[in-house]
């Protein structure tokens, strides 16, 4: 029986680095070829290559893509709505250690994630340990090599933890034909709202000329009224606002009190139960698909790839 082909490609953080075992210093590989032998017992079971850049897709039955864990979040969410209708998985892993450190996590997230691509997944995931998360569903929680990071809103994908469990909200492979959109407009502010907030900071980051916000309210979307004025002239100078929950797993629901109904009424989009990432990443893709701003709208409140519940 042929092995499995699983592309993995290399776009940085310290999975991909080594200690220096004279200096005691981390410092990045010279060959890949050094991932490639630190787990030499997946060789019986797939055929790995490893690529910094590929345009490979019709060619693997699965991708890993090795990358630091501190933007991991926002780039599993970007590639999750710039690579829409996957029939095969694309998995992050990383690691807080270097691969070669004896305790380190790096083996083992590559293994567990080398695992995930061959199994009956079509979406964009990560693997850090024995969990296999939405990748627009993801939050770094920890800098811990046990749970480093964690899917507060949607159950795992996958676990590895005794024996393969599948969950069976995850999108299963099946024929579909690629949809590869990747732009995006960067120039989005995200604000956490604070009792007291200054409106002089306010009236700076409007006067930034941002193309829209990202308003980390509390609870299920609350705000003060004193931010209402600002809201009418962010509405007036025609920047899109979405409205996310400061809380771990909060959702925005702007019909919950009177107050919130104004919030409505002033043109803000809600964020639903969207991390702040990922309604960050997906209003920067947003911007640039959408034509008109009931589009926009429409695109930030409706699950494209199961990042938020509807």
């Amino acid at each position: 029986m042929p092995r499995t082909k699983i592309a993995i490609l290399y776009v940085g953080g310290s999975i991909g680095m080594v200690m220096n075992q004279k200096t005691g210093r981390i410092e990045p590989m010279e060959s890949l070829s050094i991932i490639h032998r630190a787990i030499p017992e997946m060789q019986r079971e797939v055929s790995l290559e490893f690529f910094s850049i590929a345009n490979l897709y019709d060619h693997f039955e699965g991708f890993v893509v090795i990358h630091g864990t501190n933007t991991m979040t926002y780039t599993a969410a970007a590639l999750s709505f710039a690579l829409q209708n996957l029939r095969k998985p694309v998995v992050l892993t990383g690691a807080l250690l270097p691969i070669n450190d004896l305790a380190g996590d790096g083996r083992m997230n590559l293994i567990f994630a080398i695992r995930a691509a061959q199994l009956d997944l079509a979406e964009v995931c990560v693997a850090l340990g024995p969990k296999v998360l939405r990748g627009s569903r993801v939050k770094k929680v920890d800098e811990s090599l046990l749970q480093t990071f964690d899917s507060p809103r949607f159950p795992p994908l996958a676990d590895f933890s005794t024996h393969v469990h599948l969950h069976p909200w995850r999108m299963v492979r099946r024929k579909r034909t690629l949809l590869c959109h990747p732009t995006f407009d960067s120039n989005v502010l995200v604000v956490t709202v604070t009792p007291g907030m200054p409106q002089a900071s306010l009236d700076a980051l409007l006067n930034s000329q941002p193309h829209a916000i990202v308003l980390r309210a509390y609870g299920p979307g609350m705000l003060a009224e004193n931010l209402f004025p600002w809201l009418r002239r962010v509405k007036q100078a025609g920047i899109p606002i979405v409205i996310t929950s400061q809380s771990l797993r909060g959702a925005v629901d702007l019909h919950r009190f009177r107050k919130q109904l104004t919030l409505e009424e002033l043109g803000v989009i809600s964020g639903k139960n969207m991390s702040f990432e990922c309604a960050t990443v997906k209003l920067m893709w947003s911007l640039t698909q959408a034509k008109s701003a009931l589009r926009l709208r429409e695109m930030m409140e409706r699950s494209l790839v199961g990042e938020l519940d509807e």
